[in-house]
Order: structure tokens, then C-alpha cells, then sequence
């Protein structure tokens, strides 16, 4: 059975200390890649999976208040240890390789006809 450590909640200090414990968490998802591509038979190359962990982590980049990046680094490794104990569906994880992820729903006519175009 995988055993990941349990969550700890604490506060960072710093900005710097929030910093290196979102660098930690992110090498912990990438270490862990191998591992989930053989738990959920994922059928895409290592590159996709680590480039989709960097993107998530990207979307935070610039986030600069402390309290909502320990509540991020919280929900982070909550996530990971979903993942890493394999308490996730298959579904689950490729919701997040969806590549309709934020694509805007085609406007219909009604749409067209509120904006004036039809």
C-alpha cells in the first residue's frame, strides 16, 4: 500500500519560505509522474503529464500574499496524495488533460441574436 506523509498545516513565514515550499511540492508531483502513469494507465508520454503539472503551477506564478499561497500548497498536496494513493478515478485524472478546458461554448442563435448579429 503507497504512503505518503500526511499533510502538515502550517503557516510560512515569508514570501521566500512559501517559495521554497512550492518548489518542494512541485519536484514531490514531478518525482511522482512515473508512478501515476503506471497507477492509471495513462497512454500519453511522461513529457505531457509533467508539462500539465507545470502549467497547473504556472497558473499561481503570481500569486504574492503568503496566506493564499499556504492555502494553495495545502489544496496542492491534498492533491497529490489523492493522486499518489490512487483515491482518484481514472475519469478524475484526465479531466485534467481535457483539451476543451476553457474553450468557449459556440454561440448559438439566441446569443447571436442578444449580441445583435443575427
Amino acid at each position: 500500500m503507497p504512503h505518503v506523509q500526511p499533510v502538515i498545516t502550517r503557516a510560512s513565514t515569508s514570501l521566500a519560505d512559501a517559495r521554497t515550499r512550492a518548489l518542494q511540492l512541485y519536484r514531490t508531483w514531478q518525482k511522482g509522474v512515473p508512478k501515476y502513469m503506471i497507477d492509471y494507465h495513462l497512454c500519453m508520454p511522461q513529457s505531457v503529464v509533467r508539462a500539465k503539472i507545470r502549467e497547473e503551477f504556472e497558473k499561481n506564478r503570481f500569486v504574492s500574499d503568503p496566506r493564499a499561497i499556504d492555502v494553495l500548497l495545502l489544496k496542492g498536496r491534498m492533491e497529490y496524495e489523492e493522486t499518489y494513493n490512487v483515491w482518484k478515478q481514472y475519469s478524475h485524472v484526465l479531466r485534467y488533460f481535457d483539451s476543451n478546458e476553457g474553450a468557449a461554448e459556440p454561440a448559438g442563435f439566441v446569443d447571436r441574436f442578444i449580441e445583435g448579429r443575427a
